[in-house]
């Protein structure tokens, strides 16, 4: 859909709300394999044609409810230091992997990629787009001399962001405050 064309309030934004929340509750229940846009459809109370107009798969909506969620609930801040951008932006990582849609999202994305191409692919973008928009904190860190000029940003990120997504996906358990703060300090 163009740009021209989306409305972001009103009906529109309506619907995109109920089909999101919708999705979340499906995805709690059902887990990604078993979700199907229909289903999406029923529970939002919003006609199926709509759905598949806007997503044409569910590889479609479930990427651009993931990327909805990184935009709203894992802003970049700009706290004037590199360990506090990082400190918060940690905080509210983990507070997105404590969803049980998200994990499920994640965790059968993992999965799916090598066999979907097309989920490989959103794979692909979601990442590309959350490391570029985060790599300004690296950039700014830069400029203030916290990092040395040309620091990989992308590296950078994995380096510190890894460890939360390996325990939260992989090993399981959760975080204390002091590993936490010790993570955003990484880089020095």
């Amino acid at each position: 859909m163009s740009e021209a064309r989306r409305r972001p309030g009103g009906r529109s934004a309506a619907v995109r709300e109920r089909v999101r929340q919708a999705t979340l509750d499906l995805l709690g229940e059902l887990g990604y394999e078993r979700l199907q846009l229909t289903d999406v459809a029923d529970r939002s109370g919003v006609h199926k044609t709509t759905v598949y107009r806007r997503w044409a798969t569910k590889p479609q909506l479930v990427a651009d409810l993931l990327t909805d969620l990184a935009d709203e609930q894992v802003p970049t801040p700009d706290t004037g230091a590199l360990d506090t951008d990082l400190a918060a932006m940690l905080d509210q990582v983990v507070t997105v992997l404590e969803q049980a849609p998200v994990r499920a999202v994640l965790r059968a994305v993992v999965t799916l990629a090598d066999d979907d191409p097309e989920v490989d692919r959103l794979r692909r973008d979601f990442w590309d787009r959350q490391l570029s928009d985060a790599a300004v904190v690296v950039e700014r860190a830069v400029e203030r001399g916290e990092l040395t000029a040309g620091t990989d940003s992308r590296l950078f990120l994995e380096r510190v962001f890894g460890p939360v997504y390996f325990r939260t996906m992989v090993a399981g358990g959760a975080f204390s405050a002091a590993e936490l703060a010790e993570l955003s300090r990484t880089g020095r």
